[in-house]
């Protein structure tokens, strides 16, 4: 989006209001700056060189989460997310920096510097150093290092083709995403095993990489193009009929952006999608599961799935249409308001008493794990096809 298209968006702005009950962070500061016409406003400015850089208008924009409640609102349908992602791709080429950034997140989106990393950190971890550090550090770079707690202790899934257990002739593609590889390596197997029992072959190619959401949302557009256009070429060399995902956020990353040659479905829609005759009936589970919705996937596909658990009672989570606060790299980048909107949703996870939350995006898992933990609470985070795997029938 050029500075022309980004102003001729922004002017289908009418200014109404509507969309502030909607934003996370206008209900949290009160500041119309910090609201998403306030925000549009700035944007417009920004495009029209009315605004200098290094004023309060990177401030704002950066406090954004993006979870794009405010379209929601919009009686004018304006893109909202696509003029955030164009303003700090304007900021980005104007004032070239934030080199922390741009080399924490080519670290994040890279699965073999994550796994060294993931490596490094383990000796450090069994020690307590890491812990220690953490609680020295500044907030952004303390909660980082807390999240690194969350690195697994093995190495990831190989890529490859994995054979369908009852061959079948279907061959799909496994999505697996970059920081999941190191984070949700158990939601990974959980889906390529269910891929195979379900008959279909599995292919996981070693060239895939990140989906770019974490660099398109941060202004550095290139390099998310460039992700797009190698695993779009994954896609093209492949006889795969489907790219499966797991996370929500890769997910629409992959849709909105054309990132593949071939259908992105999740696996849940997959699930849902498939003949009763080709799922067995599951097992029962006797727990209370509260489902999370993420900003990234705003239907109730989850929840759908899970119903299908017997005598397990399942519901959603209080306020499911605001973001927990983890937000791709805002979990890092706004601590303090990320971890405000998160103790929100904890508090509500203590009053519906769940035995498990389910979400289906990696960053709001990390987030409810991190903060689940810090709460002493004794409840199980995964995602919903974590539950649906372990309640098939052997």
């Amino acid at each position: 989006m050029t500075p022309e298209q980004l102003l001729t968006e922004a002017d289908r702005c009418v200014k109404c209001g509507l969309c502030l009950p909607e934003c996370p962070t206008y209900q949290l500061l009160a500041n119309e700056a910090d609201s998403p016409r306030g925000r549009i406003s700035l944007m417009q400015a920004l495009a029209e060189g009315e605004l200098d850089l290094g004023t309060s208008i990177e401030t704002h924009l950066d406090r954004c989460l993006g979870c794009r409640r405010c379209e929601t609102a919009c009686p004018s349908g304006v893109k909202y997310g696509q003029l955030l992602d164009a303003s700090r791709s304007l900021i980005a080429k104007r004032k070239p920096g934030r080199p922390f950034m741009r080399w924490l997140f080519n670290q994040l989106t890279d699965p073999k510097r994550l796994a060294r990393i993931s490596r490094c950190n383990r000796p450090l971890q069994k020690l307590g150093i890491t812990q220690g550090v953490a609680a020295l550090l500044p907030d952004r770079y303390g909660r980082l290092a807390r999240l690194s707690s969350q690195l697994a202790a093995a190495a990831p899934i190989p890529t490859g083709l994995y054979p369908a257990d009852l061959p079948s002739g279907r061959l799909v593609q496994l999505f697996t995403g970059c920081v999941a590889t190191q984070v949700e390596q158990t939601l990974l197997e959980s889906g390529l095993a269910l891929l195979r029992r379900l008959g279909y072959a599995v292919e996981i190619p070693a060239s895939q990489c990140c989906c770019g959401a974490i660099h398109r949302h941060n202004g550095f557009q290139e390099r998310a193009e460039r992700f797009c256009t190698t695993n779009r070429q994954q896609t093209t060399k492949s006889q795969a009929q489907t790219l499966i995902t797991l996370s929500s956020a890769c997910d629409l990353e992959l849709r909105e952006h054309d990132a593949s040659e071939i259908p992105v479905m999740s696996l849940t829609e997959l699930l849902l999608s498939l003949p009763e005759n080709e799922l067995p009936s599951l097992k029962p589970f006797a727990g209370r599961v509260a489902v999370h919705t993420p900003c990234s996937c705003q239907d109730d596909a989850s929840l759908r799935l899970l119903q299908r658990i017997p005598v397990a009672e399942i519901f959603p989570l209080a306020n499911n249409t605001v973001c927990c606060g983890a937000a791709g790299s805002y979990i890092f980048t706004q601590p303090s308001l990320s971890t405000a909107l998160g103790t929100a949703k904890i508090e509500q996870l203590q009053a519906c008493k769940a035995d498990i939350l389910i979400t289906s995006n990696t960053g709001c898992s990390m987030q409810f794990r991190q903060l689940v933990a810090e709460a002493g609470l004794q409840v199980q985070v995964m995602h919903p096809i974590e539950l649906v795997y372990r309640q098939w029938p052997v």
